[in-house]
Order: structure tokens, then sequence, then C-alpha cells
């Protein structure tokens, strides 16, 4: 299944100009790794050469809600799935469903029946966005990675709604909701992107994102803080966006700098990293998928050389396989949910 990114970032949080200027580190200031974080161990040696994420709850499967199909107003549970041309039930109409026809409605359907408003405005505001002629990989995983990243899988539940009406929500309309949140109404302070992104159809981009400066994060991130961060997992236009699992780096050879190496350096490392992330849904379910075969990790395998400093550092490092990602980025846990999505916290266990 094929992805579609629409944040731009803009707000890149310790931009690159404040690297030190005693280092000279070979990579370009759009992979800096200040721009992750300030506090980074680079010191080869003290980052961990495997690990994986510490919360067991986050870092979940989803669907990445794919606008040809309607997005997030497909009724995945219902025995016919669609997307479009809805026939959406009035007041009196719903409140004569029984609990299985409502559970076959949309997640969109499902959260404007729970405010009360049987105009459907959500759904409505989805529609002007999806189209059956609109690009297959084309979805939401830029709102479903975040979500994964920060809130732990939901739990199927039933709400009230202003007239009574008990809505039943499962797991993957949770999950809907949320990545739609995080797509599009999330308002957060700041952004972090290493990398740019693709915008060619084939693999001819030129590379932006530094190996050593995607191991100083992979090692930090998921090594040292038991966090993680997205990934745009295809150096192509299309984007691909999963949360990072785990990973395990074996060395392969330590040799001595080349004199065509830049300053500072002195070992070369080469490294081969199978790591490990986060992979969309084959199939929505009611519950959650965590801890069964419907939870689905796909695994890379990356080689690539680290320059190391007179301490131990990492100064930089040059990719040896052609696959590498795209570009990393992070987004933190929204603060608060406004807007038309205000109430979405009522459906969540964390």
């Amino acid at each position: 299944m094929k992805i579609f990114l629409s944040l731009v970032f803009t707000s890149f949080t310790l931009a690159s100009a404040m690297a030190a200027p005693d280092l000279m580190r070979p990579w370009t200031g759009v992979s800096d790794p200040l721009i992750m974080s300030s506090t980074f161990n680079r010191i080869f040696a003290s980052l961990p050469l495997k690990a994986v994420v510490a919360d067991k709850q986050k870092f979940w499967s989803s669907d990445y809600w794919p606008l040809n199909k309607g997005n997030i107003n497909y009724r995945w549970n219902s025995a016919r799935p669609r997307g479009f041309n809805l026939n959406s039930p009035n007041r009196e109409q719903a409140a004569h469903m029984s609990r299985q026809e409502l559970a076959a409605l949309a997640p969109s359907e499902k959260y404007d029946l729970f405010i009360g408003r049987y105009d459907y405005p959500l759904r409505n505001r989805i529609y002007k966005n999806t189209s059956p002629n609109i690009a297959s990989w084309m979805g939401i995983c830029h709102g479903w990675a975040p979500a994964a990243l920060n809130h732990h899988e939901p739990k199927p539940i039933d709400v009230v709604n202003p007239d009574g009406l008990t809505i039943p929500f499962g797991s993957s309309d949770v999950k809907a909701l949320l990545s739609y949140y995080y797509a599009y109404d999330n308002r957060v302070q700041s952004t972090h992107q290493m990398g740019r992104r693709c915008n060619e159809k084939s693999d001819n981009c030129q590379e932006d994102l530094n190996a050593g400066a995607f191991h100083i994060v992979l090692a930090n991130k998921v090594g040292l803080e038991g966090t993680s961060f997205i990934a745009d997992m295809e150096k192509t236009k299309e984007v691909w966006n999963h949360p990072i699992y785990s990973y395990s780096s074996n060395v392969v050879s330590i040799t001595n700098a080349r004199r065509s190496s830049a300053r500072g350096i002195v070992k070369i490392i080469r490294l081969r990293t199978i790591l490990d992330y986060v992979f969309e849904i084959k199939k929505n379910s009611w519950g959650p998928v965590i801890g069964t075969p419907l939870q689905y990790l796909k695994r890379r395998t990356y080689d690539y050389s680290l320059d190391i400093g007179s301490q131990g550092e990492i100064l930089g490092g040059t990719w040896i396989s052609s696959d590498r990602p795209d570009f990393l980025w992070l987004v933190g846990r929204t603060q608060k949910f406004d807007g038309m999505l205000s109430r979405i916290g009522e459906l969540l266990r964390d």
C-alpha cells in the first residue's frame, strides 16, 4: 500500500545554523541531528547496537485510509464496504437502527452521530477532498504515523450521543479519526524534519539524509530513549511514512580514515543495520491488533559507514546500500483536541 504526505514542514527547531562552529561536520544543514535534538549522544561506543521501543501499547498498525476509497468515510465494517454516495441516517432513522447497523457506518458518520450532528459536517468535509480518481497511494499515513507514535492503541468503545443513542466504535474507527486529526487538524508548535522529500518519480533525487546523522537519531531515539521517530521509507515521489520499531546493527569492519576523508576523521566504521518498522494494516479490525497476527512489521537492511573523530564521535557517514530512507521527522503529542474533532479524546484510553 502506498501513502501520501501532505504536511509541509516549515519550522525546523534547533536550526542547522546552530551547529557548533568548532566541529567540521560533513553533513548538510538539512541533515544535521540538531534538528531533532540538541542533547543527542554522538559517541559511537556509547550508542546501543540494538534496541526496541519501550512502550508496547503504541506503534500500532492501521489503514492509511486512501482518498480514492473515501478516506475515513469508508464503511470498512459493512458487508459491502464503500466510501462514496453514503445514505447516512437522519435522526429518526438512526434511532431505529440496530447496534450492528450502527457499527457498519463509517468512522466519520459515527463521530457526527456521537456529537449529535445529523447534517454530517465531518462526512461532508471529507467528501470535498476525496475521489475515486485520486491515485491509490494517496491517504493519511502522515496522520497515522504520529498518532501511532504518540497514543496507545485504541480499544472498542460505546458512547452515547445527546439523544441517548449508543454509538459503537471499533478500534479501527477510532484510529481513523485520530489519524485524520493528526493529518489535518493538529496544531503543533513545531515539527522536526531531517532530509528533504524527493519529488522525482524514480530514485534519482540528490541524497541529503546523511548516514551518520541517521545512525545518531536511530541509536539515540530508539536505543537510549526507548522512543522513536517517523521515516519516509521510500526515496521516490511517493511517500511511505512509518514509525520505526526496532533495529540491530552489526559492525562489518573498522578501517583508518582515507586521504580523501574530511578533516578530523580518524577511522571509518562500516555497519549493517536491520530496521523494523510498523506497516499498514492488511485488514481493519473491531479490536486492537497489537499482539495479534494483524499487527504488521516490515524489515529493511541498510549498509552504511560512519566517519569517526578522535574522541570517538560520529562526524558523518556514507550510504553503501542503494536503499535508504528519504527523510526523518517527528511530531509531538497534541496537547488539546480542537475544532471539529475536539471530542475525540473521549474515545481514547490514554
